[in-house]
């Protein structure tokens, strides 16, 4: 049997070792022949970009000739090679190894030691073309590697030798996105703008283009935001990453899966049907969607993540969340919150939460300060792979959505810890786990929602809360977002209305989940209650109103089911209680 090749990214390895590979090298054959040989292509974390990189780099290699039936012979572009199979040195760059310890000029020394390491590798690999040696190429005996134009001294030296090379860039933009978290924009600045280390690589990559020192170009990220600071907008290539014929060139269709699943299901691997382990990859895992070909894919390391743990388990995965899929919170923060306030993009992103799409305009390319404009916000969070599209209008105006469950829950996730930043709160997060427990299988809701609304107010209390009147509803839709026995909605059609927020148990608990909740908020203005001495009628019709609204829901579910009310102020809540439970 295969091996599950979870966390592999070398193409050579995969073939050698007997790991499961699903034959991406169809799509050589289509960017070999794009326009231009200078690509840019861009998918979100974790999709298989390095795995792809990794076997362009074994293809073109002129190294790996001998190789090419051992790698290749059972793939596609085995039986279809290209006229340029095995033609050029390759020279490789990942910018993710790079380090971004200390102040500025231990960051420059860094990145200029790694392109160092690389070039010297280069030319050791291909001596027998090349015929030279790193000393040759470098004119300043320096320490100091920032006055060594090592790059362009490397490609001077080809140019008179008329060889050709194939330059490929992985995370192109993973060093500079850590130095923005890490240090901050200042810093950042400095590196990308005017004079930067990064603008000056790549600014003598354009460069070496114009003689075809660098024959081909292959560049991959995460998002356009680095290129258009280091480049002033993508100017050295074609951004091929919204291309219809590229939607699936890494991450994993739903035929791949189930090819894939079929295979190891030959091997008894799984003790369930195919198609509820494809229900729980579509729940978690799927509705990726890149171009307006509206293609939907998995994401890679997430499936390999499940199948691994079935193998490893002989079980279902208990847990359908890969922490390496998760994004840290710390490198999204400076997108949220700005002097210690929450900023307009929060907005945006509890939009999405709330209500699962938006749309906008989409930014094919933005700098870093331009991203307080909101379509500019949008377009980064669908790079960012938070977001994917639905549909395209006429007008070209995109609907966005969120993709899978695993994205929403990173979602609610960032609006927790940007209001607990910003707010100074301190939720009790292990009160939660066992609180949830008793609310799904005792009833017991009031200790969730009492501590929920408790922290509420005392945001308020601290100042001017940022939700204002209707915030509690998001406040408290993203704590219930933790317990993982719901599916946890808003606005939720049920019957003859929306409920505002429905906590639908999750069919993978089975009959364990005994209790499901519908709850229905009011809202009274704090400006009223100020000018009327008995607020009790008001408070009282919207009960009433709740109430009515309640009654005529129904859940989808078979599970006992409790309605619960709550009306709020800005400033206190004014009632909370459950009306009815009906089996």
């Amino acid at each position: 049997m295969k091996k599950i090749p979870y966390g592999i990214s070398s193409y050579e390895k995969i073939k050698a070792d007997n790991y499961y590979y699903i034959d991406k090298t169809k799509y050589i054959e289509i960017i070999e022949n794009y326009g231009s040989p200078y690509q840019f292509f861009l998918r979100p974390r974790r999709f298989g970009k390095s795995l792809f990189i990794s076997m362009l780099h074994h293809y073109y290699d002129i190294k790996a000739k001998e190789q090419f039936n051992e790698l290749f012979g059972d793939t596609y572009i085995g039986k279809n090679p290209t006229r340029l199979k095995n033609s050029f040195p390759v020279l490789r760059f990942n910018f993710s190894m790079v380090k971004t310890f200390g102040d500025i000029s231990e960051i420059s020394t860094s990145f200029f030691k790694y392109i160092q390491s690389e070039v010297e590798y280069f030319i050791d690999k291909y001596n027998d073309i090349f015929n030279f040696s790193l000393n040759d190429i470098i004119r300043l005996k320096s320490s100091n590697f920032e006055d060594m134009d090592i790059l362009r001294d490397l490609f001077i030296k080809l140019r008179q030798k008329n060889i050709h090379s194939f330059v490929i860039i992985d995370e192109y933009d993973n060093f500079a996105n850590n130095i923005l978290t890490e240090h901050g924009e200042e810093t950042y600045t400095k590196v990308t703008h005017a004079g930067g280390f990064l603008r000056n690589f790549f600014t003598n990559l354009k460069g070496l283009t114009d003689n075809r020192e660098i024959d081909r170009l292959f560049i991959t990220g995460v998002s356009p935001l680095v290129m258009a600071d280091v480049t002033s907008g993508f100017n050295i290539g074609d951004n091929i990453s919204q291309d219809p014929q590229l939607s699936a060139m890494v991450g994993i269709t739903s035929e791949e899966a189930k090819q894939m699943l079929g295979y190891y299901n030959s091997f008894g691997i799984f003790n369930q049907s195919i198609d509820s382990i494809l229900d729980d990859f579509n729940q978690w895992y799927n509705g990726y969607s890149f171009n307006q070909a509206l293609e939907r894919v998995y994401n890679t390391i997430s499936v390999l993540y499940y199948i691994n743990q079935y193998i490893k388990t002989k079980s279902r995965p208990a847990i359908l969340t890969d922490e390496n899929m998760r994004t840290d919170y710390g490198k999204f923060r400076f997108l949220l919150t700005e002097n210690n306030k929450i900023n307009g993009n929060f907005s945006v992103l509890r939009e999405i939460a709330e209500n699962n799409e938006t749309t906008g305009n989409f930014v094919r390319s933005f700098a870093l300060k331009e991203l307080i404009d909101i379509d500019k916000f949008k377009s980064l969070l669908f790079y960012l792979g938070f977001t994917s599209i639905k549909e395209t209008d006429i007008f070209g105006i995109n609907v966005y959505t969120v993709p899978n469950k695993l994205i929403k829950t990173m979602i609610w996730e960032f609006i927790q810890k940007s209001v607990n930043e910003v707010y100074n709160l301190r939720m009790n997060i292990d009160f939660f786990a066992g609180a949830f427990l008793k609310m799904a299988t005792k009833g017991e809701w009031h200790p969730v929602l009492k501590y929920i609304v408790e922290k509420f107010y005392e945001a308020v209390s601290v100042r001017d809360f940022v939700f204002h009147e209707e915030g509690i509803k998001t406040f408290i839709l993203a704590w219930l977002n933790l317990g993982i026995m719901y599916k946890t909605y808003s606005e939720r059609e049920l019957n003859q209305g929306y409920a505002d927020i429905y906590m639908e148990p999750e069919k993978r608990y089975g009959n364990e989940i005994k209790f499901g909740y519908i709850i229905e908020l009011k809202y009274i203005k704090s400006a009223f209650l100020k000018t009327k001495s008995n607020a009790g009628p008001e408070i009282q019709r919207a009960i009433e109103a709740a109430t009515t609204q309640l009654n005529q829901y129904l859940p989808y579910n078979n599970c006992t089911t409790t309605k619960i009310i709550i009306v709020a102020s800005a400033k206190k809540l004014l009632y909370m209680d459950v009306i009815s439970s009906n089996a």
